[in-house]
C-alpha cells in the first residue's frame, strides 16, 4: 500500500459532490457507510505509484490534496500532465501498446498529498449506493477531457496564448479566490510549465517574464502563482482579439 496512513474518514465529508445521485433520506446513513482509509505521500519521487494492488476490484486512489504530476519522456522531450484534488488515478495501469514501447511514466508530487483509498471494501460499502460509482467515473472521464484539451492547447502557435489558456484552467479547477486575483497554491516550475503546455523552457520562461510585467500572473517566493487575468475570455484568446506580446512559435 502507498504512503503513510493517517486513519480514515468519511468521504462524502472530504468530498461532499461524490453524494449527487444518492437520494436526500439516504444521504446521512451513505455519509456515515462510506469510510475510506486516508494515506499521505510526501513530495518528490512517487515510487510505490506503480505497484499494483492485490484486489482486481481495487478502484484507485481519489486525491484529496496535493498537486501530482505525471511525467513521460519520449525521446528526451517531457511531456506533464497535472493532477490535484478530486481526480481519481489509478498509476500502476499503463496501456500495453506503450508497454511495448518500453514508454515509462514517473509519478511525483509537487507537495505534501493526501488520498482517499477506494479500495476492495468500497464495493462492499458502495452496492446500496451504485451513483456514487457513477460520479467517479465521471472523474476519469473528466480527466481525459483535460488531456484532450492539453493536446489541442499544445498545438496553438503562440506560447503565451498556451501559458493563458493553462493558467485559467488551473486557477478555474484549484485556485482561490483573493482580493486581487486568483491564487494558485501550486509550486509549479518553469520547467514543469513548459512540459505541460509542450514548449522549450527558455521561451516558456521569457513570456512569462512578458506576462508578469503585463500584471497578468505573479508567482511567489514558495513557488506558487496568483493569475489576475480570470475573467479573460478564453475564445478570445484564440482568436486573437487580446493582443499579448510573444514569439510566434516553440
Amino acid at each position: 500500500m502507498v504512503g503513510e496512513s493517517e486513519g480514515t474518514i468519511r468521504l462524502l465529508d472530504a468530498e461532499p459532490s461524490l453524494a449527487r445521485g444518492i437520494e436526500r433520506r439516504e444521504l446521512d446513513a451513505a455519509r456515515e457507510k462510506l469510510i475510506v482509509e486516508v494515506r499521505k505521500v510526501e513530495p518528490g519521487e512517487w515510487e510505490d505509484a506503480r505497484k499494483k494492488p492485490a484486489s482486481p476490484l481495487f478502484l484507485g486512489y481519489l486525491i484529496l490534496e496535493g498537486a501530482f504530476t505525471r511525467e513521460i519522456l519520449v525521446s528526451s522531450r517531457p511531456s506533464i500532465e497535472l493532477l490535484g484534488p478530486g481526480d481519481l488515478i489509478r498509476p500502476w495501469v499503463v496501456p500495453r501498446a506503450l508497454d511495448v514501447m518500453h514508454v515509462t511514466d514517473q509519478w511525483s508530487l509537487l507537495s505534501t498529498g493526501h488520498v482517499a483509498v477506494i479500495g476492495e471494501d468500497f464495493h462492499q460499502q458502495a452496492q446500496a449506493y451504485p451513483s456514487i460509482l457513477t460520479v467517479l467515473m465521471d472523474r476519469v472521464v473528466a480527466r481525459a477531457r483535460w488531456l484532450g484539451f492539453q493536446v489541442a492547447l499544445s498545438q496553438l502557435t503562440r506560447i503565451d496564448h498556451r501559458l493563458l489558456l493553462t493558467f485559467r484552467y488551473v486557477a478555474e479547477r484549484w485556485g482561490v479566490e483573493q482580493q486581487q486575483g486568483v491564487r494558485i497554491p501550486i509550486r509549479l516550475s518553469h520547467r514543469s510549465i513548459a512540459a505541460l503546455i509542450g514548449a522549450r523552457r527558455p521561451k516558456v520562461s521569457a513570456e512569462i517574464t512578458n506576462l508578469t510585467e503585463q500584471g497578468l500572473i505573479e508567482q511567489a517566493q514558495d513557488g506558487s502563482w496568483t493569475f489576475f487575468a480570470a475573467d479573460i475570455d478564453p475564445m478570445a484568446v484564440l482568436a486573437g482579439i487580446d493582443d499579448y506580446s510573444g514569439p510566434d512559435a516553440d
